[in-house]
């Protein structure tokens, strides 16, 4: 009986990393374009006092928004939820300090 316990266990932890336990989103391009478009808002108005952003865009094949974060910390990120926007389809990976080369 253990046996057959333990290999029913072993088989499903095998499928599900095999397969992932990712949910299939129904979100659309058209929506994830409206939370990119609110944080381009957020930042292009006056007097904004966050600066931790690194980059954002809309990622289509993995259907979501890909933000940058210069301290890509879980504080950072409910930081950036609450004043920014908060929505599933973020996600936060760690940015770098953009550049400017032109002189």
């Amino acid at each position: 009986m253990n046996k057959k316990i333990l290999n029913t266990i072993l088989f499903v932890v095998i499928i599900i990393s095999v397969t992932g336990c990712s949910k299939n989103t129904n979100v659309s391009e058209e929506q994830l374009n409206n939370i990119n478009d609110k944080i381009i808002a957020y930042f292009s108005s006056d007097n904004v006092e966050y600066n931790n952003l690194s980059f954002n865009y809309v990622d289509t094949i993995n259907k979501k928004v890909v933000v940058g974060l210069l301290d890509n910390s879980k504080e950072e990120q409910e930081k950036f939820k609450k004043q920014v926007v908060d929505s599933e389809y973020i996600v936060f990976i760690e940015g770098g300090k953009l550049i400017n080369n032109s002189n």
